[in-house]
């Protein structure tokens, strides 16, 4: 396996997911990583050593180990499946050691927060760079973004499908200078599709 680190944090251009970009600690390989919005917060404020006056769910997960007698030794990602990421904890307690399924956005997040080490599997990278030379097919789609953004994505379009819908059921139309809006309703439409058809 190849330990990273956090490079940074940036956003998908086109899905508007927030992506996390882990760098190899001795190298120059990059490793994009879709997580969900509530996660990129969670990382963002462990990197910028954020101190907040009730601990997050991150923070919950890394007080109840150590209340356990449990250590955070390591977190994998181990696994690359048509374009969704797997990751596990290896944690350390009084049974020995185990390991946990994880999102591999709550990995990174409690990985930044307990110091330890982000470990990914060489075939994971070469999966990773096999799949962005796919995405560059026309045809190619976006890796799919954790179950975390993609409610959000979704929850943001039912709500302005919504107030579009409210306001054509009063007034049976839209007015000619909105019809843009029109247009826009029925493609929010179109995405409230369920995305639970896709693997997350």
């Amino acid at each position: 396996m190849v330990e990273m680190r956090v490079f940074g944090l940036t956003i998908d251009q086109e899905s508007k997911s927030p992506i996390v970009v882990l760098r190899e600690r001795d190298g120059e390989t990059l490793l994009p990583v879709w997580v969900g919005a509530v996660e990129a917060m969670a990382v963002s404020l462990a990197l910028n050593n954020e101190a907040l006056p009730r601990p997050l769910t991150h923070d919950l997960m890394l007080l109840s180990f150590r209340a356990l007698k449990a250590k955070l030794l390591r977190v994998e990602i181990s696994d690359l499946r048509e374009g969704v990421f797997y990751a596990m904890l290896l944690l350390e307690g009084r049974e020995g050691r185990v390991r946990v399924d994880c999102r591999p956005s709550d990995a990174i997040a409690l990985a930044v927060r307990a110091q330890a080490p982000i470990m990914v599997a060489e075939e994971v990278l070469r999966r990773a760079a096999a799949w962005e030379e796919h995405k560059k097919s026309p045809r190619a789609e976006m890796p799919v973004p954790d179950a975390a953004t993609d409610m959000l994505r979704q929850a943001g379009a039912q709500k302005e499908a919504d107030l579009l819908g409210g306001r054509l059921l009063r007034e049976g139309s839209l007015p000619p200078e909105e019809e843009a809006d029109e247009e826009r309703f029925r493609e929010l439409l179109r995405s409230l599709e369920p995305t639970s058809r896709r693997k997350m």
